[in-house]
């Protein structure tokens, strides 16, 4: 009983450091991460984007963990926990170089380079939380196997929502840094 109060209280804990902390408030960047999914031609959210980018990936989450029973074992949590300190690390790096562009002359690169920043600060984010999920299920008992499959399933859907970013991040970086992309029709954000 102890130790299921403690956990939940770890959880109550890092929701309120990372969503609350007026000095983090990554919710702004998260919001923010929402408006580079409009179409460039109607300024709404894109739908398609959302299913891409949101639905699908906790769809296909819930289908690997609930459904065809994929868990995340404690030796792939070990390693995800690597891999996402790492992703964190090169994006923070990148982020950095990102900067330099923001200040461009030309306002289609200027906007492309900054929801590219945008993108490149939420997957840091994402990757950060997935680094914090994979610790946590290291330290969930095997026993729990609900508990083992909410973590895994959130572990996967961020997973895969960091990948589609990660993609985008790729294919915009790519226009950014070859002019001849950026004077194109259609505009590259709906790309």
């Amino acid at each position: 009983m102890l130790e299921k109060i403690a956990s939940i209280s770890v959880i109550v804990i890092l929701i309120c450091m990372l969503f609350l902390n007026p000095k983090v408030n990554i919710i702004k960047i998260l919001i923010k991460q929402l408006s580079v999914f409009k179409n460039a031609k109607n300024e709404k959210i894109s739908v398609w984007d959302l299913v891409c980018f949101i639905v699908a990936p906790i769809v296909l989450a819930i289908l690997l963990v609930f459904i065809l029973g994929y868990d995340i074992s404690n030796s792939v949590a070990s390693v995800l926990t690597t891999v996402y300190a790492f992703v964190f690390t090169v994006l923070f790096g990148f982020a950095a170089v990102l900067v330099g562009k923001i200040d461009s002359k030309n306002e289609l690169e200027k906007q492309v380079t900054e929801e590219t920043f945008v993108s490149v600060l939420t997957s840091n984010i994402l990757s950060l939380i997935n680094a914090i999920a994979s610790i946590i299920l290291l330290n969930i008992n095997e026993d729990s196997e609900c508990v083992r499959n909410l973590v895994s399933a959130i572990i996967y859907s961020i997973s895969f929502i960091t990948i589609m970013l990660l993609l985008m991040i790729t294919k915009r970086t790519f226009i950014i840094y070859c002019d001849c992309l950026l004077y194109t029709s259609p505009s590259p954000r709906d790309s």
